[in-house]
């Protein structure tokens, strides 16, 4: 039988190893704690490249998408263009959920990471916002844009050494 105590006590062994286990990952040094700040600056713009090209590949089919929308719904009877408009909904809406697939598998883990070096290396003053939950999971290619310029804006404000 499962007593109130047994409850609280399962409650605070679990908060317990919870907190050690955080404060164990926050003191061990990062996947970029090694490097200079010029190899870090570097590989962060690195991966701000690869993102932009992902935003930019993007955008041209969304274009592209959009485009061939329009020269349809012109071409198409009043009452079948709800219809089409519809299908290039869908088709948007599953364009931007594969460029946010492909930040996630690709580009999430070290853009997170290389951004919490970049933050801890710079001064108080030069930090920017706090955006984690941005980068762990971005809504949509407006958000991957942002995520390239806050991580290329913190590399360039790192001090060469």
């Amino acid at each position: 039988m499962v007593t109130r105590r047994k409850i609280i006590f399962s409650l605070v062994l679990w908060g317990g190893l919870t907190a050690v286990s955080l404060a164990s990952a926050l003191e061990s040094p990062g996947k970029y704690s090694k490097l200079s700040n010029n190899e870090l600056k570097s590989r962060a713009l690195t991966v701000v490249k690869a993102i932009r090209k992902l935003v930019y590949s993007s955008n041209e089919k969304d274009r592209d998408l959009t485009n061939d929308f329009d020269a349809d719904y012109l071409a198409t009877r009043t009452t079948e263009r709800q219809s089409l408009r519809d299908q290039w909904g869908k088709k948007m809406g599953d364009l931007q959920a594969s460029s946010v697939r492909d930040y996630r598998q690709n580009f999430a883990s070290d853009a997170a990471l290389l951004r919490e070096e970049l933050q801890r290396r710079l001064p108080k003053s030069l930090q920017g916002r706090d955006m984690p939950k941005l980068y762990s999971s971005p809504a949509n290619v407006l958000a991957l844009e942002v995520i390239a310029d806050d991580l290329e804006l913190l590399a360039k404000s790192l001090p060469e050494t």
